[in-house]
Protein backbone atom coordinates (compact mmCIF):
# COMPACT_ATOMS: atom_id res chain seq x y z
CA UNK A 1 0.00 0.00 0.00
CA UNK A 2 1.18 3.23 -0.92
CA UNK A 3 1.96 5.65 1.91
CA UNK A 4 -0.34 8.85 1.81
CA UNK A 5 2.09 12.01 1.58
CA UNK A 6 -0.73 14.45 1.20
CA UNK A 7 -3.31 13.87 4.34
CA UNK A 8 -6.34 15.10 4.65
CA UNK A 9 -6.38 18.71 6.58
CA UNK A 10 -9.72 20.53 7.48
CA UNK A 11 -9.65 24.27 7.27
CA UNK A 12 -8.52 24.83 10.74
CA UNK A 13 -5.88 22.61 10.40
CA UNK A 14 -4.64 24.56 6.85
CA UNK A 15 -4.64 27.81 8.66
CA UNK A 16 -2.68 26.38 11.46
CA UNK A 17 0.07 24.81 9.09
CA UNK A 18 -0.05 28.80 7.68
CA UNK A 19 0.59 30.43 11.04
CA UNK A 20 3.43 27.60 11.93
CA UNK A 21 4.89 29.07 8.80
CA UNK A 22 5.30 32.51 9.69
CA UNK A 23 1.88 33.47 8.00
CA UNK A 24 -0.31 36.24 10.05
CA UNK A 25 -3.84 34.69 9.78
CA UNK A 26 -7.42 36.21 10.98
CA UNK A 27 -10.00 34.25 11.77
CA UNK A 28 -12.48 35.19 9.39
CA UNK A 29 -9.57 33.62 6.91
CA UNK A 30 -12.05 30.42 7.03
CA UNK A 31 -14.16 31.38 4.64
CA UNK A 32 -11.93 32.49 2.17
CA UNK A 33 -11.07 28.67 2.00
CA UNK A 34 -14.24 27.58 1.60
CA UNK A 35 -14.92 29.43 -0.93
CA UNK A 36 -11.75 28.92 -3.38
CA UNK A 37 -9.45 26.28 -1.95
CA UNK A 38 -6.04 25.63 -0.46
CA UNK A 39 -4.80 24.87 -3.75
CA UNK A 40 -6.11 27.47 -5.27
CA UNK A 41 -5.50 29.86 -3.17
CA UNK A 42 -2.33 29.42 -1.02
CA UNK A 43 -0.64 27.15 -3.38
CA UNK A 44 -0.97 29.48 -6.41
CA UNK A 45 -0.01 32.98 -4.78
CA UNK A 46 2.48 31.75 -1.87
CA UNK A 47 5.29 32.03 -3.90
CA UNK A 48 5.73 35.93 -3.57
CA UNK A 49 5.20 35.80 0.15
CA UNK A 50 7.68 33.27 1.10
CA UNK A 51 11.10 33.60 2.38
CA UNK A 52 14.08 33.61 0.19
CA UNK A 53 18.06 32.74 0.29
CA UNK A 54 20.69 34.94 -0.64
CA UNK A 55 20.70 33.33 -4.38
CA UNK A 56 17.01 34.15 -4.56
CA UNK A 57 15.88 30.50 -4.17
CA UNK A 58 12.57 29.49 -2.10
CA UNK A 59 13.61 28.54 1.68
CA UNK A 60 13.20 24.85 2.53
CA UNK A 61 10.80 24.28 4.75
CA UNK A 62 9.20 26.75 3.51
CA UNK A 63 8.53 29.69 5.34
CA UNK A 64 6.84 32.75 4.95
CA UNK A 65 8.42 36.47 5.23
CA UNK A 66 7.91 38.97 8.35
CA UNK A 67 4.99 40.78 8.46
CA UNK A 68 3.10 38.88 5.53
CA UNK A 69 -0.70 38.34 5.96
CA UNK A 70 -3.51 35.47 4.88
CA UNK A 71 -4.83 38.70 3.20
CA UNK A 72 -2.11 39.90 1.06
CA UNK A 73 -2.18 36.35 -0.47
CA UNK A 74 -5.66 37.16 -1.02
CA UNK A 75 -5.59 40.65 -2.43
CA UNK A 76 -3.23 39.19 -5.07
CA UNK A 77 -5.67 36.06 -5.78
CA UNK A 78 -8.62 38.91 -6.34
CA UNK A 79 -5.66 41.14 -8.45
CA UNK A 80 -5.02 38.25 -10.50
CA UNK A 81 -9.02 37.33 -11.27
CA UNK A 82 -9.88 40.56 -11.70
CA UNK A 83 -6.71 40.98 -14.61
CA UNK A 84 -8.34 38.26 -16.07
CA UNK A 85 -11.87 39.63 -16.74
CA UNK A 86 -10.48 42.70 -18.16
CA UNK A 87 -7.82 40.69 -20.45
CA UNK A 88 -10.33 38.65 -21.57
CA UNK A 89 -13.19 41.37 -23.02
CA UNK A 90 -10.19 42.63 -25.37
CA UNK A 91 -8.94 39.18 -26.08
CA UNK A 92 -12.43 38.39 -27.42
CA UNK A 93 -13.01 41.27 -29.06
CA UNK A 94 -9.48 40.58 -31.38
CA UNK A 95 -10.72 37.09 -31.71
CA UNK A 96 -13.73 38.51 -33.32
CA UNK A 97 -11.56 40.96 -35.06
CA UNK A 98 -9.31 38.36 -36.73
CA UNK A 99 -11.63 35.59 -37.45
CA UNK A 100 -13.95 37.98 -39.64
CA UNK A 101 -10.45 39.34 -41.49
CA UNK A 102 -9.80 35.63 -42.02
CA UNK A 103 -12.89 35.09 -43.59
CA UNK A 104 -13.63 37.95 -45.56
CA UNK A 105 -9.87 37.90 -46.96
CA UNK A 106 -9.86 33.99 -47.37
CA UNK A 107 -13.29 33.96 -49.47
CA UNK A 108 -12.41 37.17 -51.18
CA UNK A 109 -9.65 35.55 -53.05
CA UNK A 110 -11.35 31.74 -52.93
CA UNK A 111 -14.98 32.15 -53.60
CA UNK A 112 -16.04 28.79 -54.09
CA UNK A 113 -18.38 26.29 -51.62
CA UNK A 114 -15.36 24.71 -48.97
CA UNK A 115 -12.76 26.84 -50.89
CA UNK A 116 -11.25 26.38 -47.20
CA UNK A 117 -11.22 22.14 -47.40
CA UNK A 118 -9.09 22.37 -50.43
CA UNK A 119 -5.18 22.23 -49.33
CA UNK A 120 -3.49 23.51 -52.55
CA UNK A 121 -5.57 27.30 -51.22
CA UNK A 122 -3.19 27.54 -48.79
CA UNK A 123 0.78 27.64 -48.18
CA UNK A 124 2.36 24.82 -49.85
CA UNK A 125 5.40 24.89 -47.10
CA UNK A 126 3.74 23.40 -44.73
CA UNK A 127 1.99 20.56 -45.80
CA UNK A 128 1.38 18.99 -42.40
CA UNK A 129 -0.05 21.65 -40.64
CA UNK A 130 -2.68 22.29 -43.37
CA UNK A 131 -3.79 18.82 -43.68
CA UNK A 132 -4.18 19.58 -39.49
CA UNK A 133 -6.23 22.40 -39.78
CA UNK A 134 -8.38 21.22 -42.66
CA UNK A 135 -9.06 18.04 -40.66
CA UNK A 136 -10.11 20.01 -37.84
CA UNK A 137 -12.32 22.52 -39.72
CA UNK A 138 -13.75 18.93 -41.27
CA UNK A 139 -14.24 17.31 -37.82
CA UNK A 140 -15.98 21.13 -36.44
CA UNK A 141 -18.35 20.75 -39.56
CA UNK A 142 -19.45 17.26 -38.33
CA UNK A 143 -19.73 17.38 -35.22
CA UNK A 144 -21.94 20.55 -35.23
CA UNK A 145 -24.24 18.51 -37.98
CA UNK A 146 -24.83 15.18 -35.80
CA UNK A 147 -26.02 17.20 -33.03
CA UNK A 148 -29.71 15.62 -31.97
CA UNK A 149 -32.34 17.07 -34.03
CA UNK A 150 -33.75 19.32 -31.28
CA UNK A 151 -29.79 21.12 -31.22
CA UNK A 152 -29.75 23.66 -33.74
CA UNK A 153 -26.88 25.56 -34.78
CA UNK A 154 -25.89 27.96 -37.48
CA UNK A 155 -23.54 25.46 -39.53
CA UNK A 156 -26.66 22.31 -39.16
CA UNK A 157 -29.16 25.11 -40.66
CA UNK A 158 -26.39 26.24 -43.61
CA UNK A 159 -25.80 22.29 -44.32
CA UNK A 160 -28.77 21.26 -44.46
CA UNK A 161 -30.28 24.24 -46.21
CA UNK A 162 -27.64 25.02 -48.81
CA UNK A 163 -25.58 22.20 -48.24
CA UNK A 164 -22.37 24.16 -47.50
CA UNK A 165 -20.85 26.44 -44.88
CA UNK A 166 -19.49 29.82 -45.24
CA UNK A 167 -16.02 30.61 -43.65
CA UNK A 168 -17.95 33.21 -42.25
CA UNK A 169 -20.26 31.07 -40.53
CA UNK A 170 -17.62 28.49 -39.66
CA UNK A 171 -15.21 30.89 -38.43
CA UNK A 172 -17.43 31.39 -35.23
CA UNK A 173 -16.81 28.01 -34.19
CA UNK A 174 -13.12 27.70 -34.37
CA UNK A 175 -10.63 27.83 -31.03
CA UNK A 176 -8.92 30.85 -30.82
CA UNK A 177 -6.05 28.36 -31.44
CA UNK A 178 -7.58 27.03 -34.70
CA UNK A 179 -7.94 30.93 -35.84
CA UNK A 180 -4.42 31.09 -35.48
CA UNK A 181 -3.04 27.98 -37.39
CA UNK A 182 -5.46 29.40 -39.85
CA UNK A 183 -3.51 32.34 -40.44
CA UNK A 184 -0.08 30.92 -39.98
CA UNK A 185 -0.88 28.64 -43.10
CA UNK A 186 -3.06 31.24 -46.16
CA UNK A 187 -1.30 31.79 -48.64
CA UNK A 188 1.39 34.74 -47.95
CA UNK A 189 -1.15 37.17 -50.25
CA UNK A 190 -3.80 36.82 -47.66
CA UNK A 191 -1.84 37.00 -44.76
CA UNK A 192 -0.13 40.57 -46.24
CA UNK A 193 -3.60 41.52 -46.82
CA UNK A 194 -5.03 41.21 -43.12
CA UNK A 195 -1.81 43.05 -42.15
CA UNK A 196 -2.53 46.05 -44.19
CA UNK A 197 -6.33 46.14 -42.80
CA UNK A 198 -4.85 46.25 -39.57
CA UNK A 199 -2.55 48.90 -40.57
CA UNK A 200 -5.52 51.14 -42.04
CA UNK A 201 -7.43 50.34 -38.90
CA UNK A 202 -4.48 51.86 -36.86
CA UNK A 203 -3.63 54.64 -38.97
CA UNK A 204 -7.51 55.81 -39.53
CA UNK A 205 -8.60 55.56 -35.77
CA UNK A 206 -5.45 56.96 -34.28
CA UNK A 207 -5.18 59.32 -37.26
CA UNK A 208 -1.47 59.30 -37.10
CA UNK A 209 0.64 58.01 -40.35
CA UNK A 210 2.66 55.26 -38.63
CA UNK A 211 5.81 54.81 -40.45
CA UNK A 212 5.88 51.58 -40.13
CA UNK A 213 3.14 48.86 -41.28
CA UNK A 214 1.71 46.15 -39.75
CA UNK A 215 3.40 42.61 -40.88
CA UNK A 216 2.33 39.30 -40.92
CA UNK A 217 5.80 38.17 -38.84
CA UNK A 218 3.37 40.91 -36.30
CA UNK A 219 0.49 39.44 -36.61
CA UNK A 220 2.01 35.87 -36.03
CA UNK A 221 3.47 37.22 -33.13
CA UNK A 222 0.27 38.70 -31.48
CA UNK A 223 -1.32 35.59 -32.05
CA UNK A 224 0.67 33.41 -30.58
CA UNK A 225 0.72 35.48 -27.88
CA UNK A 226 -2.58 35.75 -27.37
CA UNK A 227 -3.02 31.99 -27.60
CA UNK A 228 -1.04 31.66 -24.70
CA UNK A 229 -2.76 34.25 -22.54
CA UNK A 230 -6.52 32.91 -23.98
CA UNK A 231 -5.77 29.94 -22.43
CA UNK A 232 -4.48 31.31 -19.08
CA UNK A 233 -7.81 33.35 -18.62
CA UNK A 234 -10.22 30.63 -19.98
CA UNK A 235 -8.53 28.02 -17.64
CA UNK A 236 -8.18 30.46 -14.36
CA UNK A 237 -4.79 29.96 -14.53
CA UNK A 238 -2.30 32.25 -12.79
CA UNK A 239 -2.14 35.08 -15.47
CA UNK A 240 -0.07 38.32 -14.01
CA UNK A 241 3.09 36.81 -13.87
CA UNK A 242 2.78 34.55 -16.73
CA UNK A 243 5.65 34.61 -19.37
CA UNK A 244 6.83 33.42 -23.19
CA UNK A 245 9.76 33.54 -24.95
CA UNK A 246 10.14 36.88 -26.48
CA UNK A 247 9.62 36.92 -30.50
CA UNK A 248 11.95 38.80 -32.49
CA UNK A 249 9.26 41.09 -33.92
CA UNK A 250 8.65 42.54 -30.53
CA UNK A 251 11.59 45.39 -31.66
CA UNK A 252 9.20 46.09 -34.46
CA UNK A 253 6.36 46.19 -32.60
CA UNK A 254 8.54 48.85 -30.84
CA UNK A 255 9.28 50.46 -33.93
CA UNK A 256 6.09 50.96 -35.46
CA UNK A 257 4.10 52.26 -32.24
CA UNK A 258 7.28 54.49 -31.46
CA UNK A 259 7.93 53.48 -27.74
CA UNK A 260 11.35 54.69 -28.03
CA UNK A 261 11.92 54.66 -24.25
CA UNK A 262 10.68 51.04 -23.71
CA UNK A 263 13.02 48.40 -23.07
CA UNK A 264 12.22 45.00 -24.37
CA UNK A 265 12.54 42.00 -21.56
CA UNK A 266 13.83 38.73 -22.65
CA UNK A 267 10.55 37.19 -22.02
CA UNK A 268 7.05 38.86 -22.78
CA UNK A 269 4.50 39.36 -20.16
CA UNK A 270 1.23 40.83 -19.59
CA UNK A 271 2.56 44.26 -20.41
CA UNK A 272 3.62 43.37 -23.79
CA UNK A 273 0.69 41.70 -24.25
CA UNK A 274 -1.53 45.05 -23.91
CA UNK A 275 0.82 46.74 -25.78
CA UNK A 276 0.59 44.19 -28.72
CA UNK A 277 -3.09 44.10 -28.68
CA UNK A 278 -3.30 48.19 -29.72
CA UNK A 279 -2.33 47.34 -32.92
CA UNK A 280 -4.87 45.41 -33.18
CA UNK A 281 -7.74 46.13 -31.11
CA UNK A 282 -10.54 49.25 -32.09
CA UNK A 283 -9.17 52.62 -30.32
CA UNK A 284 -12.43 52.26 -27.94
CA UNK A 285 -11.41 49.15 -27.02
CA UNK A 286 -7.98 49.65 -26.31
CA UNK A 287 -9.03 52.43 -24.30
CA UNK A 288 -11.15 50.80 -22.48
CA UNK A 289 -8.54 48.31 -21.50
CA UNK A 290 -5.52 50.12 -20.84
CA UNK A 291 -7.87 52.63 -18.66
CA UNK A 292 -9.23 48.76 -16.82
CA UNK A 293 -5.57 47.83 -16.52
CA UNK A 294 -4.59 51.28 -14.89
CA UNK A 295 -7.36 51.72 -12.37
CA UNK A 296 -7.00 48.19 -11.11
CA UNK A 297 -2.83 48.69 -10.25
CA UNK A 298 -3.60 52.13 -8.91
CA UNK A 299 -6.94 50.40 -6.65
CA UNK A 300 -4.69 47.47 -5.36
CA UNK A 301 -0.80 49.14 -4.66
CA UNK A 302 -1.44 50.32 -1.55
CA UNK A 303 -2.67 46.62 -0.72
CA UNK A 304 0.40 45.07 0.24
CA UNK A 305 3.12 45.69 3.07
CA UNK A 306 5.15 42.88 3.56
CA UNK A 307 6.19 42.91 -0.18
CA UNK A 308 6.80 45.66 -2.59
CA UNK A 309 3.79 46.37 -5.67
CA UNK A 310 6.80 47.29 -7.76
CA UNK A 311 7.48 43.08 -7.27
CA UNK A 312 4.12 42.81 -9.04
CA UNK A 313 4.70 44.87 -11.41
CA UNK A 314 8.32 43.33 -12.32
CA UNK A 315 6.26 40.20 -12.58
CA UNK A 316 3.62 41.39 -14.95
CA UNK A 317 6.74 43.45 -17.09
CA UNK A 318 5.14 46.60 -16.40
CA UNK A 319 7.76 49.67 -16.05
CA UNK A 320 6.97 51.77 -13.37
CA UNK A 321 6.20 54.40 -15.73
CA UNK A 322 3.55 52.02 -17.43
CA UNK A 323 1.29 55.10 -17.66
CA UNK A 324 3.52 56.71 -20.14
CA UNK A 325 2.98 53.59 -22.56
CA UNK A 326 -0.81 52.75 -22.19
Amino acid sequence: MLDNKKPFKTWNQQLTILRKRGLEVPSNSKRSLEKIGYYTLINGYKNLFLARDSSGNIIKPEKFIDGSTFDEILALYEFDKKLRSILYDALLEYESNLAAEIAYRFSEKFPQENSYLAIYNFDSTDVSSVVRTISALSNTIKQKTSVKKYQQNAIKHYVNSHGHVPLWVLVNFLTFGELNYFYRICQKEIQVQIANDFTQNLRREYRKQYMTSVTPDMINTINHMVNHFRNAVAHNEITYSKQLSKAPTMRLIKKLLSLDSWRISSQSGIFELIICLKIVLPKKDYTTLSKNIIDLLKKYESKFRSVSFEGILQDMNFPSNYSDFL
